[in-house]
């Protein structure tokens, strides 16, 4: 990597661990990468994995100290050392439950950290490992522009890592791989709970074809509601003790009451007249009593004197389709600010883009940046940090239309998206949000009021553009040119 300087680690503040457990390290590859290290672990529980990747022996010494005590839920730690690229592809193909990597930007090219990156996400699939970039020379990299490509969550230059700074970033990075995990793992088990509630009932429907008298037996123990009906008017010829308590279904009652939108009736017929057995049918249900909820609804075509019928099964989901929602607000939500995260950026604004593109409407990108953000952490703290990135979310809420869609792009940047709006009207808006958030003061306990501004880039789509990216891009390139033109200002891209 050549020369470089030492690692900016200063002295290590006093922290108070539960007792761990070191271990003899022997020194091989590139790096003087030893194999792997591990806080002793509570016995339940399995400890993290972290792995470090860089060309200098001694980033691979000082990490070792710093983080040899360090414990994070309950769970201790495991370092794995890399000297190169090429070393660390080979250890991540060797273990598949690496939680960070602190990843040198250069070492055997200039480069060589960056290709490892899509080699991980790309090559390996590797999506929920969290990756720290780190260099002793910053300036080979725009941070800003490493972010907006790769899916890095924190980059930083080796001055800026100290003892207490490096602890943190780990830690963050853990919480937000663990989340992952737990998120993962959440849609996997429902799934699985999806799977045993449709084969519970298509075993139960396959069951009832063999006689009328064995299937009315079966029916009136079921503990789920169960009908038999007509196509044609939704007459009820049969109701188990279930539909008619939860149901209020009755013989000669019609079936079209239950359903919240009469709609999902006419489709489940005539998904039942074409595949005669249907298994996966969700709609929304009216009870007895008022109160609507989701089923999971099966139903088989039968025959009744002649006439066309169905028998139906109603198996309540609304717990099942809660989780769903809430998994899918988490994934959509940024944490600190309660607006849309990155993803809901890229999904939204790629519809506005093809939505623009087909009418013929404009569309606007602005890119807002609170300027001297790292001097408000370090001075006041990053909980005084996370405020004033709350507060600037919420003064600008009021300034945006309920058309517009503010959301947070990582760190302190924030995008917002204005439909209906050509570039000289965005301008005008981005103007109003710079000279609101610089109107507003915060009050900051022990030290008074604080304030701060912001810095906007503005673009537009071109014609050429395919994806929000390219105007993100642009958008960026603005606010690059706000910040250098002495910050608290709005920049156009051209």
């Amino acid at each position: 990597m050549g020369a470089v300087p030492r690692v900016g680690y200063g002295a290590r503040p006093t922290v108070r661990h539960r007792s761990t457990q070191g271990s003899g390290m022997r020194a091989t590859g590139t790096a003087g990468a030893p194999e792997p290290e591990t806080t002793k672990p509570d016995q339940a529980l399995p400890p993290w994995t972290i792995l470090v990747v860089d060309d200098d022996p001694d980033v691979h010494t000082i990490t070792r100290m710093v983080l040899r005590d360090l414990r994070f839920a309950e769970r201790g730690i495991t370092l794995l050392h890399a000297g190169s690229a090429a070393e660390a592809e080979t250890i991540l193909r060797q273990h598949g439950d690496v939680a960070v990597i602190l990843l040198d930007v250069v070492m055997e090219t200039e480069d060589a950290g960056l290709r490892l990156v899509r080699t991980i996400r790309e090559t390996l699939v590797i999506e929920d490992t969290r990756i720290v970039l780190r260099t002793g020379q910053p300036g080979t990299v725009p941070e800003r522009d490493v972010i907006l490509r790769y899916d890095i969550n924190d980059y930083r230059s080796r001055a800026e890592l100290t003892d207490t700074r490096l602890i943190s970033v780990v830690i963050a990075g853990l919480r937000a791989f663990d989340r992952i995990r737990t998120i993962a793992h959440q849609r996997d088990a429902l799934a699985r709970l999806n799977q045993t509630l449709e084969q519970r009932v298509a075993d139960r429907t396959r069951a009832l074809r063999d006689s009328e008298t064995r299937l009315r037996s079966i029916l009136d123990t079921s503990v789920v509601p169960m009908v038999i009906s007509r196509v044609s008017n939704g007459r009820v010829m049969y109701a188990n003790e279930r539909a008619r308590l939860l149901l209020g279904l009755t013989p000669s009652r019609a079936d079209r009451s239950i359903w919240a939108r009469p709609e999902d009736r006419r489709h489940l017929m005539a998904r039942v007249a074409a595949e005669e057995k249907v298994e996966d049918f969700e709609a929304q249900v009216i009870a007895f009593d008022g109160h609507r909820f989701w089923a999971l609804v099966a139903a088989i075509a039968m025959s009744l004197d002649g006439e066309p019928g169905v028998l139906m099964s109603f198996n309540d989901i609304s717990g099942r389709k809660a989780m769903e929602d809430e998994l899918k607000r988490l994934a959509t939500t940024d944490p600190l600010t309660g607006i849309g995260n990155r993803r809901q950026l890229m999904d939204q604004g790629d519809r506005e883009m093809r939505r623009a593109s087909r009418y013929g409407s404009p569309l606007s990108v602005l890119m807002l940046d609170i300027d001297n953000f790292k001097r408000i952490n370090d001075t006041y703290g990053h909980a005084v940090g996370d405020n004033a990135l709350k507060a600037m979310v919420q003064c600008c809420l009021g300034q945006l239309r309920e058309i517009d869609m503010l959301c947070r792009l990582g760190g302190e940047e924030f995008v917002a998206l204005l439909p209906e709006t050509p570039p000289e009207a965005a301008a005008v808006a981005a103007e109003r949000l710079r000279s609101a958030v610089g109107g507003m003061t915060m009050a900051v306990p022990e030290t008074g009021p604080l304030a701060f501004t912001i810095s906007i880039g503005v673009a537009a789509p071109h014609p050429d553009d395919e994806t929000l990216t390219d105007v993100l891009t642009r958008a960026d390139e603005a606010l690059y040119r706000a910040k250098r033109a002495g910050r608290n200002r709005v920049a156009a891209a051209t």
